[in-house]
């Protein structure tokens, strides 16, 4: 410490009710810059404290203890070090724990000390950082102590009293708070795995942990932890209001947490009279069983309608006005396949109706030409009799045929498909030629049954055989109203007006061909539905309509 600064110090002392810098100055015979100099230094390294009174700055010698007695009054383990890493001091927690005396470590560089092997080269990093003036934290286990305790060790910045850089190590036990945490994740563990498992046990961790609003209170963040690793949707509810729900409920409502909690349960509800029966069914249900589980439907907050299965079960059976846990189940898409399956299970058995008995008739036509033939002398009639039965043959080979592309109908369950990448995946396989191909769907899908391929071929082939001067093909997107428009057109020759419909059915398929039959059954699986409405002589237009819910868009990059 300079002289001059040591002298400020001394007069500071002498006067405890504080002196200005005008003071200082007088009373020591020093310029007002040099008293302010000093006085400034004292100030920052903490051995003089500054009061404003109204205008005046009032320099007061701080008043603090001696740095080992107020080191013993803390329990951390804490550990002093110089500017050039020599131990200046060590508190009894800190000796105590590593047994070890002070006159060990004081005065010696930290890496060369008895506590070098209990801290890693980034230790001696950080506290390089905190000499800088950087605060650190983290957290540390000291393997080769044989208590398995667990620190917070901070690393500050201090300065001593003649103002040069120092280090503090602050070790903080936080033994009891790790294990608390890893006993916690544990238990996280165990009840996400058994949520995943089946809904009961969710119900049976509810049950458990959550008897009272007050229990759910004191474990809210375990709870909320447990909540959000389930795919299925939850809701605590009390008096028909939702007071807790997690982030799988708010996607499949389209809703925030902030948009459901407080609010009435009548919010998902397509309209009152469903609000009222699944209120009515589901409590009644619970009340007798314990256990409510019924179908319904929610309104989403886009205004989709989507069918869920709930279930509902109180937090005590005694007193339901305590509350009570309701999952949600999205089943829309499992209800559409199942509806497709069932769709497509009757369009099957129609369909090998009506080609057993187109081959039944070929074939009784087949036979009686060949009775004829048994009557006839050899020559021109028999030729021509041959020739028919040849037709008859083809018909039926691809009769045969056309079975076996419609067995496959409605055997997978529907999935979204991408159209583009559809596109691409049949287009080597097609013999275009000089004709061009181009879709204008990009990122687009459709909830369509897998052949949905089949779609697409069989109406660029029907452009290629009956198109005459085909040489473009689009297909393009766009709205109508809540549906999409899928539209495929060629610059062909087009349909004529008396057959844009009876192109599409099994009559005209019986002498042309099943490829467009095949086409609109496909389509219905899932609901959508084609028609053509392009201009006879300029080229055919299928319109192809998917109904709201059974397209999106994705973003790109996905």
């Amino acid at each position: 410490m300079e002289p001059e600064q040591a002298r400020i110090k001394d007069l500071l002392k002498e006067n405890p009710k504080g002196l200005t810098i005008e003071e200082v100055s007088k009373k020591l015979s020093v310029n007002r810059a040099t008293a302010a100099k000093y006085l400034t230094t004292l100030t920052l390294s903490g051995q003089a404290e500054l009061r404003e009174l109204g205008r005046a700055k009032m320099y007061y010698l701080s008043q603090r203890l001696p740095l080992p007695n107020l080191l013993s009054l803390s329990s951390d383990l804490i550990l002093i070090l110089d500017r050039d890493l020599f131990i200046q001091e060590a508190n009894e927690a800190f000796l105590g724990y590593f047994g070890i005396k002070k006159e060990d470590l004081k005065g010696k560089k930290i890496e060369h000390s008895p506590i070098a092997p209990f801290f890693p080269d980034t230790t001696l990093a950080a506290i390089g950082k905190a000499l800088d003036g950087t605060e650190t934290s983290s957290d540390i286990h000291f393997d080769a102590m044989a208590d398995k305790r667990y620190f917070r060790m901070k690393l500050i910045p201090l300065v001593f009293e003649d103002g040069s850089q120092a280090a503090g190590i602050i070790l903080e036990d936080i033994s009891e708070m790790k294990r608390y945490q890893f006993e916690l994740e544990n238990r996280i563990r165990e009840r996400t795995a058994d949520l995943l498992r089946t809904n009961d046990a969710l119900q049976r961790e509810v049950e458990d942990h959550k008897r009272a609003e007050e229990a759910l209170r004191q474990s809210e963040a375990v709870l909320r932890s447990m909540l959000n690793a389930t795919p299925i949707g939850v809701g605590l509810i009390v008096d028909r209001v939702f007071k807790t729900v997690n982030d799988s409920l708010c996607l499949i409502t389209g809703y925030s947490q902030q948009e459901l909690t407080g609010k009435s349960t009548r919010v998902l509800y397509v309209d009152s009279d469903e609000y009222a029966r699944v209120d009515r069914e589901l409590y009644g249900r619970m009340g007798g069983q314990g256990v409510g589980m019924l179908e319904s439907r929610f309104l989403r907050k886009d205004g989709t309608v989507i069918d869920v299965l709930l279930s509902i079960s109180p937090f005590d059976p005694e007193n339901l006005s305590r509350g009570v846990t309701v999952t949600v189940l999205d089943i829309t898409e499992r209800k559409k396949a199942a509806e497709a399956l069932k769709r497509a299970s009757t369009q099957v058995a129609l369909l090998t109706s009506i080609i057993r008995h187109d081959i039944l008739n070929q074939l009784t036509a087949l036979r009686g030409y060949l009775g004829h033939m048994k009557k006839l002398d050899p020559g021109r009639e028999i030729v021509d009799l041959i020739g028919k039965e040849e037709a008859i043959a083809e018909t039926i080979r691809s009769r045969i045929i056309f079975t076996r592309d419609y067995q496959n109908v409605g055997i997978h369950p529907p999935d979204w498909i991408g159209v583009a990448d559809t596109i691409a995946a049949i287009r080597t396989s097609l013999p275009l030629g000089p004709v061009t191909l181009s879709v204008e769907a990009e990122n687009l899908q459709i909830y369509a049954d897998p052949l949905i391929g089949k779609v697409f071929s069989n109406l660029i082939e029907n452009s290629l055989q009956h198109g005459a001067r085909v040489t473009e093909i689009r297909i393009s997107s766009s709205e109508e109203g809540d549906n999409l428009l899928l539209v495929y057109e060629d610059n062909g020759v087009g349909i004529p007006e008396n057959e844009k419909e009876t192109i599409f059915s099994r009559e005209y398929g019986s002498t042309r061909g099943y490829g467009m039959f095949l086409i609109r059954e496909i389509l219905a699986i899932t609901g959508l539905s084609i028609r053509e409405n392009g201009i006879p002589g300029k080229g055919a237009r299928f319109a192809i309509t998917v109904p709201k819910g059974s397209h999106r868009l994705l973003s790109i990059g996905r």
